[in-house]
């Protein structure tokens, strides 16, 4: 029962800071839109603009797009969506002309793709791990129903509580990636 108890405040608990991640993102979201505004701004003042970089496109029709710049041709260029993460490639000539304009002012080439496929690897091995502590945590949580000892009983529940707290810990090293 006790057991009971603190999974269901444990999961409580994590609720309640994924809706606080939720506000933060909302709030790094808006902050990400007024730095564009800041280097829009600094682009009329001739700072140089480096990659990757978060913008905002515009097509020729109108429709617009927030992207993470990735790298850039004289005739293409290769961002990352930024609601889903896909990766597309996308030609300069499509874009309305003070898009164009920007986008050229950044340097051609592209940035370090090793640098970001061993930042993923290591994101990855940290959802294994986490996946591993779930389950982890399902088998001592059946142990613990089956056992009628009280020190056995309490010992599986000092376990659950340290392999939450280890869950926690990656789940904060995931959130700094990303």
């Amino acid at each position: 029962m006790i057991f009971m108890g603190l999974t269901m405040y444990l999961g409580y608990a994590l609720y309640e800071r994924s809706q606080l991640e939720d506000d933060v993102v909302a709030e790094q979201r808006d902050d990400v839109v007024a730095e564009q505004r800041d280097d829009d701004v600094a682009e009329q003042k001739g700072r140089a603009l480096s990659l990757p970089d978060v913008m905002t496109i515009v097509r020729k029709d109108g429709s617009s797009l927030e992207i993470r710049l990735k790298s850039r041709t004289v005739t293409e260029i290769h961002f990352e969506r930024i609601s889903d993460g896909e990766t597309f490639q996308f030609g300069i000539n499509q874009l309305d002309e003070t898009t164009r304009e920007l986008v050229e002012q950044y340097p051609m080439g592209s940035i370090s793709s090793r640098a970001s496929a061993v930042e993923d690897n290591y994101v990855q091995q940290l959802r294994v791990a986490i996946a591993r502590i779930d389950a982890d945590l399902r088998d001592t949580e059946i142990e613990y129903a089956a056992s009628s000892s009280k020190t056995e009983r309490r010992t599986l529940r000092n376990k659950a509580e340290e392999m939450n707290a280890d869950r926690l810990q990656l789940e904060a090293k995931i959130a700094e990636r990303q």
